[in-house]
């Protein structure tokens, strides 16, 4: 190897060996910068600047409106209650039938042969008892046999009322006064107790019924009246009460809620959509704050409060939205100081500076 090669290589050793060092001192200056910064952004982040705001009164109006669905105000099966043939069929689907009428007679003549029967060995039981009765002074009768011919007498006359009864039950009667529908049977077809002949639909009365928050559904009582309009007849002045309120909620936390309504000339039919306006008699106070004030979810809402000169962390239980506010039913009190901006840098309990929001 030649001279000027080896001075070369030692160069280039010199040359790598000084790069490598001003690397290294470079990168740890700035590691010490970065250190120094970081330490410096920490104790100038300790005190937080907050925008406060207000727990306050806020009213609204409480009207509100529901879409529902009128059905029926009674619709009941009809249903016999003896076993048998049909042998006369008084109905057919859109009949109107007052309560108590007979739609239909199932054969009942064994029933009424028995019933005959029945009667005639009821007849001579009576003059078997009378004989033993004028036999009985003579010492020809004991006491015994007087008493259970008088005992024979009593089973054959229920055993009358019992066949009355089940002639009575092969006339199916309408049970309530209304339309036909859904008729399931023919002259001639076999029924038994539980087999449905058709259904009856009472129309006098119609049922809205509409499903409502549990925001809207607290200020809702029965026997309230309510304001109808119909989808398919808006000049329908139709005034209704509220019948029914569900105390148990849908799956999607919704409460049914039933409004009586008259039907003037039948002219409502079930499936019919329509309106309830529900009045609220004028307006609701109640606490509310700033949406932005919120931390996390409605569902799980929480709010930071001013204490001094720190914010702490609190639960609370939000309502409605009314605009751009947020109800609040518990957790915080009416003049309460709250953080409405620069909560991204809080957490619970820290010190905090109230800023110019003018200046944000």
């Amino acid at each position: 190897m030649n001279r000027k090669r080896i001075i070369k290589i030692v160069l280039w050793t010199i040359g790598l060996a000084a790069l490598t060092w001003w690397i290294s001192t470079t990168l740890s200056e700035n590691k010490e910068t970065l250190e120094v910064n970081s330490r410096l952004s920490q104790i100038s982040n300790t005190v937080v600047p907050v925008i406060p705001g207000t727990v306050e009164t806020v009213s609204y109006d409480g009207s509100f409106d529901a879409l529902g669905n009128f059905a029926p105000n009674k619709l009941v099966p009809v249903m016999s209650e003896a076993s048998g043939k049909i042998v006369e069929l008084n109905f057919d689907n859109g009949s109107f039938v007052k309560e108590g009428t007979v739609m239909a007679k199932i054969d009942d003549d064994l029933l009424k042969i028995e019933l005959e029967t029945t009667r005639n060995n009821l007849k001579k039981a009576e003059n078997d008892l009378a004989r033993l009765q004028a036999l009985i002074g003579e010492g020809g009768v004991t006491q015994q046999q007087v008493d259970d011919a008088t005992i024979a007498i009593d089973n054959i006359r229920s055993k009358i009322k019992a066949l009355e009864k089940q002639i009575s039950m092969t006339s199916v009667k309408a049970p309530i006064t209304g339309f036909v529908s859904n008729k399931m049977v023919e002259k001639g077809s076999l029924v038994s107790p539980a087999v449905q002949l058709a259904l009856i639909t009472n129309t006098s009365k119609m049922k809205l019924q509409v499903y409502l928050t549990e925001d809207q559904v607290v200020h809702v009582h029965k026997g309230r009246e309510v304001q109808v309009t119909v989808d398919q007849f808006p000049d329908l002045d139709l005034k209704g009460r509220v019948s029914f309120i569900d105390v148990n909620a849908t799956p999607n936390k919704r409460y049914l809620v039933e409004v009586e309504c008259p039907n003037p000339g039948s002219v409502l039919r079930s499936g019919m959509t329509a309106t309830a306006h529900f009045g609220n008699g004028g307006p609701v106070e109640v606490l509310a704050i700033p949406r932005e004030a919120i931390v996390g979810s409605l569902q799980d809402a929480k709010v930071y409060v001013l204490d001094g000169k720190k914010a702490v962390l609190r639960h609370v239980q939000t309502g409605r939205i009314i605009g751009e506010k947020v109800e609040i039913r518990s957790g915080l009190e009416k003049g309460e100081s709250i953080v409405v901006s620069g909560q991204i840098n809080l957490e619970d309990g820290k010190a905090i500076r109230v800023a110019n929001k003018d200046k944000q």
